[in-house]
């Protein structure tokens, strides 16, 4: 697990139609240990560009400490990250196993540990029967837990996750958060996820970032953000109806 602080963090960029863009204005918040963090907005709010410089991805003025060391004098490998898009990104000519497989395979794990983990997490997303199967003769919200089954194999302090169920159609999607919430939680490690869907935003967080013109205006608990008369946040209610105690966990 790891704790990420980040101190007056911006990020600037220049857009050929609208000129110079600041997509993260002085953000300045922490994300504790092990818990599961999440980014709410809207498309254009700075959530995703957001997400991907405390990753590591994006240029920055500010600063990023992951567990107090500054982020820039950590290597890729200390950091010890893992990034979960939309875009599962599973190699067609393996079977499920080995796609998931493939990060221990590539550092020469030894065979014992491999087929450990790999079993460990099958399980716990319910993965098993289709382990001898290619990506093609499964859905895509199956998809999308291989694609984290494959991030979480290497036992990552930290997983980032970019609106990873958005090709997902609404049945799976609600199958696939589930067991994502509880795969990641017994995995033990911090969690950033990046969502523009307030429903999915309370079914998965332990606390809520709610961004808006590339600002963090509003953090806190399921309860909080509920409860929040801030405009913004129920503008992003909009039409949702839920039942709270659906979000208990």
């Amino acid at each position: 697990m790891a704790k990420i602080e980040i101190k007056n963090l911006t990020v600037e960029f220049t857009d050929k139609k609208k000129g110079n863009v600041v997509a993260v204005d002085n953000i300045s918040t922490v994300f504790d240990n092990g818990m599961f963090n999440v980014i709410l907005g809207t498309s254009g709010s700075g959530k995703t560009t957001l997400l991907r410089t405390i990753a590591g991805l994006q240029e920055y003025e500010g600063d990023i400490l992951y567990d107090g060391t500054d982020a820039d004098e950590l290597s890729f490998k200390k950091r010890n990250i893992s990034f979960v898009t939309q875009n599962y990104s599973l190699y067609s000519h393996l079977n499920i196993f080995d796609n998931i497989a493939f990060p221990l395979k590539t550092i020469g794990a030894p065979k014992e540990e491999i087929i450990e983990r790999v079993m460990k997490l099958s399980d716990q997303l319910e993965l098993g029967v289709f382990l001898n199967r290619k990506p093609r003769h499964i859905s895509g919200g199956q998809q999308q837990r291989v694609a984290l089954a494959r991030a979480l194999v290497k036992k990552p302090s930290i997983c980032f996750l970019d609106e990873p169920l958005s090709n997902i159609d609404p049945e799976q999607r609600r199958v696939a958060r589930e067991l994502m919430r509880k795969a990641l939680k017994l995995n033990g490690c911090t969690v950033i996820y990046v969502t523009h869907d307030f429903s999915e935003a309370l079914s998965l967080a332990d606390r809520i970032y709610v961004m808006d013109k590339g600002k963090i205006i509003q953090s806190g608990t399921v309860d909080e953000i509920i409860e929040s008369t801030n405009e913004t946040v129920n503008a992003l209610k909009g039409i949702c109806s839920y039942d709270r105690s659906i979000f208990q966990k």
